[in-house]
């Protein structure tokens, strides 16, 4: 009996917690506490911190990665995995396309594109027509038509095409001159060239968006145009650009100048090419210049 009034008597028993200022020896703090109340405090705070890790655990998401169940562990590994991998696949898809694009748009501005492979087996048209017996001369009707056209300087494109069929857009004449070189195959000359004074606007043939405007030297300064349905306009031997890479210009906009810049050139003039999905065509097809 006497052992447990000493221990109930030193629970309560009455203590002073003093803080002190070392240097001045002065009273800075002071809080008069006994046994019990320390315990209670540490109690409260230990039922506290339970309560409220406790709570954590199973009403937030926490709960899913700190203390997952077997199942649900597989199933979330293998769902990362899966995420993961085909992200992989479609970066490197994207990778690959973006390469091959590159890759083309460069041979396409260096001109070193091979030549397609055209395939005769759907022809309608047979060896045996003598084209010297066939009066290619227009008409009245053909002349007017050509007139009016010309007036418009714009062509529509709703036609089939080799290469990459139907646009359904208008293409506007980047520049009137004098057609000095048309589109050849057995040249390996795929556009045409179109002489006219130098410092000459130079139109964009619809509206597109600019993705590649600098010099090369053996074509000067180049510009070239992203259209819709997979169509680029490329403009070549410019005096000057006055477009930079990401501008988005309208149909009929100035985008360059009529110069003679580049190794491969012979006078001021512009060497205008017309692809469509990824195949070069005949311009002269599309525009009336």
């Amino acid at each position: 009996m006497k052992k447990k009034k000493n221990i109930f008597r030193k629970l309560f028993q009455k203590h002073t917690l003093i803080i002190l200022n070392e240097e001045a020896q002065e009273e800075e703090f002071a809080v008069r506490l006994n046994r019990m109340n320390v315990l209670v405090i540490i109690a409260l705070f230990t039922f506290f911190t339970v309560m409220v890790t406790t709570l954590t655990l199973l009403y937030t998401p926490i709960h899913d990665y700190i203390l997952p169940s077997e199942q649900q562990a597989d199933v979330i590994d293998k769902q990362e995995v899966l995420r993961i991998t085909d992200k992989i696949i479609e970066l490197e898809n994207k990778s690959k396309a973006n390469e091959i694009y590159i890759n083309n748009l460069r041979a396409i501005i260096s001109g070193k594109v091979p030549m397609p492979q055209v395939s005769n087996t759907n022809n309608q048209f047979t060896s045996s027509v003598d084209l010297d017996k066939v009066d290619l001369a227009p008409s009245k009707d053909d002349l007017q038509l050509r007139e009016e056209v010309e007036r418009e300087e714009m062509f529509s494109v709703n036609g089939s095409t080799s290469g990459g069929g139907d646009s359904g857009n208008l293409l506007f004449t980047p520049l009137k001159g004098i057609v000095t070189s048309g589109y050849n195959t057995d040249e390996n000359h795929l556009a045409i060239d179109i002489a006219a004074q130098e410092g000459e606007a130079i139109k964009s043939v619809a509206a597109g968006t600019v993705i590649f405007a600098d010099w090369t030297p053996d074509t000067g300064y180049v510009a070239v145009l992203q259209h819709a349905n997979g169509m680029l306009s490329i403009y070549k031997h410019n005096l000057t650009i006055y477009k930079k890479m990401g501008d988005v210009v309208k149909k009929g906009e100035v985008i360059s100048a009529v110069g003679n810049t580049g190794e491969l050139t012979t006078g001021p003039h512009l060497h205008f090419e017309l692809w469509i999905d990824g195949i070069p065509v005949d311009p002269q097809q599309y525009i009336v210049f």
